[in-house]
């Protein structure tokens, strides 16, 4: 079996450029400057332009370029030649519509020395027939075969067999695997499970969508029952009540916000009215719980733009504990503040809880994610660990580190990236103060097209358009609207939240007519630490979205218009979605856009905050599994903000 990312089918190569075909588009190119089978090739592809959808597979193109390049070499002594047809026929526009087509079918294009080399010719010059063939079990990145302990065929590229290979010769040793966007590393925990006893093995995922996702690839038992694994959450709720993994339950309402706040005595701080003061002291069990520390101190506390007096920090320590001790008393209300798994994990960790002895294995994919709470319960016991992750795709915060000594594993081949996302992501990984520096490597066969679109581009039906921050995604909701483009988000949870974000934006924006904090939600914690709108344009004024965004406030937008963003769904796998892309890690989408603010030229305020954007634009590339599209080239893009000072230097 194969990785979920790899076509398994052979494709059929045109033998010419991707190169070549834009430099004809703009006429930098002539065709005079090409072989005979390069021009076979453009005619093929213009071809497909106009092709109806019936005619429309990769087997026709291919006959069509086989009888083209024949009649090319048989009339070579007559006065009609390939050149003369193509000077004839050749049309840059249906060249472009036919560049667009192939993507739909299982063509590609070669690569310059592929093209030089002319192998795909046989000795009388006529196209060879099985090439398509030759090449593609040339360039299989996975050539190495397997058969598991469960007696199931396995294909591996060479360095993950090798991975395997030494993983069973000492399955007794922690291991981790440092894989870049996808390499396979879901197919590559397969073939770990299949060398272990399921009873004895545990794996872990951070939520259940991920975990729904990982049983999906790894190609388990139909029966839900049986299929491996648990989340973070089912795992810790395991652990504190000593049963078997339980599954997620509905969140309980219980108090809302403001009754909780008046019921522990939270009055505020500063200008911050009550409920405000609440989702800071949220945010600050948030960051608690994500900790290996056994009490509250005033490092859990977030970064406040106005500096906290020390009397301000008391009150709001005190302010949390009074929270911390209600939700030990009130499990059920924990679903309700945004991190009821690490809430879990942090009390499963303070107890002293270990893991069952029956597990002699923990496997955890997207290691990138995990709390060092949770790591702080997996070192008490003697389990082996194995964890698969991403550094790049942990945009913001630092990564856990693991204290046991472990054998560490490079893993650079991507299988759903081709050579022109290679060209991407790595300058961006060079440029990265900190993190590794590992090669990223694309697969010759894996073709994902990359387009520069223009200011007022409407994204295509299904979609996906990773944005920069919130301002950035209610920017495109509003000018997704305008352009009467339906769309949508991942889930309920993010439409909420987004919206959620907009009526205290235009609430804090014109305070006479709405008042977030006597709102049933409150306010939204990105605002917690901002009391009125100047403070908020402070905080955002070199966001170029949050100014678009203002701009709109000023000409009316309001609560209403908040209500009919809500109104374009769409029909489900039309609609374009947006997403926040530092949010994005982990998943994977046919169409990806990269918006202009999240590849924003204005200077960033230090190297960290580039680094998080260097994260956030790996992980947004590396989503793309058929298109790409990109506002300007994004090496120029690094390429400008590598050689900028950041703003703290020129006294901003």
């Amino acid at each position: 079996m194969r990785p979920e990312h790899f076509n398994f089918s052979c494709p059929v190569f045109l033998p010419v450029t991707a190169e070549t075909c834009e430099n004809l588009k703009a006429g930098t190119t002539a065709l005079e400057a090409l072989t005979q089978a390069e021009l076979a090739a453009v005619l093929v592809i213009q071809n497909l332009a106009q092709a109806t959808q019936a005619d429309l597979s990769c087997d026709a193109a291919e006959k069509i370029l086989s009888r083209l390049i024949a009649w090319s070499v048989d009339s070579r002594s007559s006065s009609a030649t390939l050149l003369s047809e193509a000077r004839r026929l050749f049309d840059a526009r249906k060249l472009y519509f036919g560049l667009n087509a192939i993507k739909e079918l299982n063509v590609r294009l070669l690569l310059a020395e592929e093209v030089a080399a002319r192998d795909y010719l046989l000795p009388d010059g006529k196209w060879d027939a099985s090439y398509k063939t030759r090449h593609h079990r040339n360039n299989d990145p996975f050539s190495e075969q397997m058969v598991t302990p469960r007696h199931r065929e396995r294909w591996l590229s060479g360095a993950q067999d090798k991975l395997v290979r030494t993983f069973r010769a000492n399955l007794d040793e922690d291991l981790h695997v440092q894989g870049y966007a996808g390499i396979g590393k879901s197919h590559l925990l397969g073939v770990l499970l299949e060398c272990l006893r399921p009873e004895r093995t545990l794996l872990l995922a951070r939520t259940p969508g991920k975990l729904g996702a990982l049983r999906k690839r790894l190609n388990g038992a139909h029966d839900k029952e049986k299929q491996p694994g648990s989340t973070f959450l089912a795992f810790a709720r395991a652990l504190l009540g000593g049963t078997r993994l339980q599954p997620e339950r509905a969140p309980d309402k219980g108090l809302s916000k403001q009754a909780l706040a008046q019921a522990l005595n939270i009055f505020g701080f500063r200008d911050h009215g009550a409920l405000a003061t609440l989702e800071i002291c949220l945010k600050v069990l948030e960051r608690y719980c994500q900790s290996r520390d056994h009490s509250l101190s005033g490092n859990h506390l977030p970064h406040f733009k106005l500096p906290l007096a020390a009397v301000d920090a008391q009150v709001i320590l005190e302010y949390t504990s009074r929270l911390w001790v209600y939700l030990d008393a009130h499990p059920q209300w924990n679903a309700r503040t945004g991190f009821e798994a690490l809430s879990m994990i942090k009390r499963a960790s303070l107890a002293g809880c270990v893991i069952p002895a029956r597990y002699t294995h923990i496997l955890i994919d997207e290691s990138q994610d995990i709390p060092p709470s949770l790591l702080q319960i997996i070192e008490r016991g003697r389990q082996v660990l194995i964890t698969l992750g991403d550094e790049y795709q942990k945009a913001s915060g630092v990564t856990a580190k693991r204290k046991r000594e472990i054998r560490q594993t490079d893993i650079s081949y991507s299988v759903r990236s081709g050579r022109n996302i290679e060209r991407l992501v790595n300058p961006l990984i060079f440029q990265h103060s900190e993190k590794g520096k590992v090669p990223f490597e694309g697969s010759r066969d894996a073709d994902i097209g990359i387009e520069e679109y223009p200011q007022g581009f409407v994204p295509p039906q299904g979609c996906v358009v990773l944005t920069a921050s919130r301002w950035d995604s209610m920017k495109w909701a509003i000018e997704l609207q305008a352009a009467h483009c339906a769309f949508g988000y991942l889930d309920k949870a993010a439409q909420q939240d987004l919206e959620h974000f907009m009526t205290t934006a235009v609430g804090l924006f014109k305070p006479d007519f709405y008042a977030p904090e006597r709102s049933a939600q409150g306010v939204h914690p990105f605002f917690s630490d901002l009391t009125d709108w100047q403070q908020v344009r402070d905080a955002n004024r070199f966001d170029e979205s949050f100014l678009w965004v203002e701009a709109q406030l000023e000409n009316d937008f309001n609560m209403a218009s908040v209500s009919r963003l809500s109104r374009m769904p769409g029909v489900a796998g039309k609609r374009c979605i947006l997403v926040l892309a530092q949010e994005a890690g982990g998943m994977e989408f046919d169409q990806v856009l990269l918006t202009t603010e999240l590849l924003t030229n204005v200077k960033f305020k230090d190297a960290y905050e580039f680094d998080q954007r260097i994260c956030a634009v790996y992980i947004a590339i590396s989503r793309a599994k058929r298109q790409l599209y990109v506002p300007y080239d994004v090496v120029q893009w690094i390429d400008y903000h590598g050689h900028q000072k950041y703003r703290e230097s020129h006294g901003y």
